[in-house]
């Protein structure tokens, strides 16, 4: 694909961790810790904490801190760290046969792995979480193997293993499609936007450009309907679907696609790659012979690029003034 109309592989590619895993850690593991009495926090401070009190606690307990704490870790992006603490949470789980615990643990050292582009590490992961909930009667029709079927799916895409990741994407959606007449829920829902999505983008890998727009665009519909999915997520979409009508030559729709994502971008202090987007709008205008429109789009990219200190972006965004340059000295 060319790079002046890069898409940006959008966000769910990535697994995203947040308080989501704490909750699940709460459902996986009960039993609450400990809650201390409700003191004042200074004289528990000075009576406890001086005369060496610890509230004794149990080894469940300390596997669900130790969860947590790898948790908090992941959050704040610091990756090492997060990873020898998982290799102690598993060896706590080990040791007291906590095997719900050992599969959650494995699962998240998976999605770990997989942020971190760690391909074949993930891959066996996600294949030994798999492995240990069918063990423990999970067919394959249950959700949560169709879910660790995405993601290995996505693994193979990301490997360039374009067959194997056909056949995992087409049996996942084959049995979400199924799913979603007999149990429409948001998580069914969920799973099968993030399917469509991913397939989508295999086909435009693929060259099978209008089979992935009509995929993604079905994906960006489900995405918005569900609640709880984060506005980036959406931006990316629009923004890729975007950049797939370029391609197929629908300009017009293109248009609509970088404003929409633009729109929504601007509400979303983070969102970096919001100048690549201008980026590609100023494109699109430029197929249209729309050159001051291009002019401005291009240069507002620039601008973002620079105070992102975002060299691609800056560099994307010079490249797309020269051409409008060259377009006015054409025109005149």
């Amino acid at each position: 694909m060319s790079s002046r109309y890069r898409i940006l592989w959008n966000t769910l590619s990535r697994i995203k961790f947040d308080k989501r895993l704490i909750q699940k850690c709460n459902v996986l593991f009960p039993k609450a810790l400990p809650k201390p009495a409700a003191i004042p926090c200074t004289v528990g401070f000075s009576l406890f904490t001086w005369l060496g009190f610890q509230p004794k606690l149990s080894a469940e307990d300390e596997l669900i801190q130790t969860i947590k704490h790898c948790v908090l870790f992941i959050q704040r992006l610091q990756y090492e760290k997060a990873e020898q603490l998982l290799h102690i949470a598993l060896r706590q789980a080990q040791q007291i046969h906590h095997e719900m615990g050992i599969t959650y643990i494995y699962d998240v050292m998976a999605n770990l792995a997989l942020e971190r582009e760690q391909l074949d590490k993930a891959k066996q992961l996600f294949v030994a979480v798999t492995q240990r909930i069918m063990a423990n009667g999970a067919t394959e029709d249950d959700p949560r193997v169709v879910h660790l079927s995405i993601k290995l799916a996505r693994i193979s895409h990301l490997k360039k293993e374009y067959s194997t990741a056909q056949l995992g994407y087409d049996w996942c959606l084959e049995k979400l499609r199924k799913a979603m007449g007999t149990n429409p829920s948001e998580d069914t829902r969920k799973m099968l936007a993030i399917a469509e999505d991913w397939c989508g983008r295999l086909y435009v890998d693929c060259n099978k450009l209008e089979e992935g727009l009509k995929l993604m665009v079905n994906s960006l519909d489900l995405m918005q309907s569900v609640g709880d999915v984060g506005q980036e997520h959406i931006v990316v979409q629009l923004n890729d679907i975007g950049t797939v009508c370029v391609q197929l030559g629908k300009t017009d729709e293109s248009i609509a696609y970088f404003k929409q994502a633009i729109e929504v971008g601007k509400q979303l202090p983070e969102m970096e790659e919001l100048g690549t987007m201008y980026v590609n709008l100023g494109r699109a205008y430029l197929k249209k012979q729309m050159v001051e429109e291009a002019r401005k789009s291009c240069g507002y990219g620039w601008k973002l690029g620079a105070q992102a200190n975002n060299k691609d972006i800056k560099d994307e965004a010079e490249d797309c003034i020269k051409e409008v340059k060259g377009m006015n000295g054409m025109m005149r």
